[in-house]
């Protein structure tokens, strides 16, 4: 499977950098030092590493993540011993509110002998079976995962565990879970039919579940080519605005920008509900089903929402 993408929301798009690759090496089993000893399984835990396998070595750090972003992490478990082992499976231990989201590309040397996937939305996602034959084989497992949770800090594990072996766990890592905003937003039109020269008023609705205020929200609603903004503009909710623009009658553009939208407050999102009008323009031979396009756009563009061809009205 590929990299997760977030649907509608978030700062969606793909995969949060956390700076550079983080690893984590976990606790070990000691080989014992004659007949080439049992099974010594060697666990990694990277955050933000990208393609390439966990490095080596490393001291444990805080990675830093905002509620609602997605996070890469990469789990490396190596046979560090001679003896080998089968049955081996790996778990992640995510913090309470995160849900594991997609598997990437694994890789690593050792036999997968029964594919056991890891199950969307879980705070415990497990991967299996392998069968590591003996020193240096290996596991690489990229995945991704759904931060979630009011801000503050987390800690995090990953274990392995084989046929020869007890279950290795890590030591904690923490991720500083920070506030950050989470866009949603819908698009209504009523009436749903028209005629030339007539108005038909659009609704755009925005929520912030987020836990921290979304800043510079701008809403772009594209028009049909038939239609024209013609004013009627209402806005509602309890979101601010400083500095905001409004679009020209006439256009097929209908911009608007400079909000603010609070965060979710006692199981409310931060709302705004914005309506205006546009009319089927005369003499445009409208005859046919017309839908709009939306896009939401906050914090400098790192929050984005797309609605494509929604809302449409049939004109005749």
């Amino acid at each position: 499977m590929g990299p997760a993408r977030p649907s509608g929301a978030g700062r969606v798009s793909g995969m949060v950098a956390i700076g550079m690759a983080v690893p984590l090496l976990l606790a070990s089993l000691a080989a014992a030092a004659c007949g080439g000893g049992p099974t010594s399984l060697s666990v990694q835990l990277c955050v933000g590493a990208g393609p390439n396998p966990c490095p080596a070595t490393g001291a444990d750090d805080t990675a830093s993540i905002g509620s609602g972003q997605t996070l890469g992490l990469e789990i490396s478990v190596t046979d560090a011993g001679a003896a080998g082992t089968s049955g081996l499976t790996v778990v992640a231990d995510l913090p309470a509110d995160f849900r594991y989201a997609d598997t990437g590309a694994m890789g690593g040397t050792a036999v997968r002998t029964t594919p056991v996937e890891a199950q969307g939305n879980s705070q415990n996602p497990t991967w299996g079976v392998w069968e590591l034959s003996g020193r240096g084989d290996d596991v690489v497992i990229p995945f991704v995962a759904l931060a979630g949770g009011n801000p503050g800090t987390y800690t995090m594990y990953a274990s392995a565990s084989g046929s020869s072996t007890g279950n290795t766990q890590s030591n904690a890592f923490a991720i500083n879970l920070t506030a950050a905003p989470l866009l949603s937003a819908t698009v209504s039109v009523t009436p749903g039919q028209a005629v030339e020269g007539q108005d038909v008023t659009y609704t755009v609705t925005v929520l912030n579940s987020g836990t921290g205020t979304a800043n510079d929200v701008s809403v772009l609603v594209t028009l049909p080519p038939v239609f024209a903004f013609d004013g009627g503009i209402q806005i509602q909710g309890n979101s601010g605005r400083s500095g905001g623009t409004d679009p020209v009658e006439g256009s097929e553009i209908a911009f608007f920008d400079g909000f603010e939208l609070p965060p979710e407050s006692g199981g409310s999102p931060g709302l705004l509900k914005l309506q205006f009008n546009a009319q089927v323009i005369p003499g445009s031979g409208a005859d046919g089903s017309y839908p709009v396009g939306v896009q939401v756009l906050g914090d400098s563009g790192q929050e984005r929402v797309d609605i494509p061809e929604s809302a449409p009205v049939t004109a005749t």
